[in-house]
């Protein structure tokens, strides 16, 4: 019984991760909104400037690769584990899941790659 509290926890902490992420993105976002706002309520001109200061949260063109190396690192990490720990199943199956998460963010940057234009 002890030892499927493992994996359980693992898989929570990920999940704390992920919602942690969304939930200071989403401040963040609002913060920007609101000055924004408060700029354009006192009738401060909306400048390309403005704008693109305001607008600093926009992914670099390596964005999709460090979160595919981040996420995929956490699966070979809990692999590892598994492996340390004699517990191989469990641990190979809570790996799965972030190591084919990051993969395939590996893939959306290697696609994006193909659609960009040589610089």
């Amino acid at each position: 019984m002890d030892g499927i509290f493992i994996p359980i926890i693992g898989v929570i902490c990920i999940a704390a991760m992920f919602v942690t992420f969304s939930v200071l993105n989403s401040r963040n976002q609002r913060e920007v909104q609101k000055t924004l706002r408060a700029a354009l309520e006192r009738g401060t001109p909306l400048t390309a400037e403005l704008v693109a200061q305001m607008n600093t949260n926009r992914p670099s063109a390596k964005t999709d690769l460090k979160r595919g190396i981040i996420i995929m690192s956490i699966g070979v990490a809990a692999a590892f584990a598994g492996i340390i720990s004699g517990a191989v199943t469990e641990f190979a199956t809570v790996a799965t899941f972030p190591f084919f998460m990051g993969l395939g963010f590996m893939v959306v940057w290697k696609l994006d790659q193909a659609d960009r234009p040589s610089e």
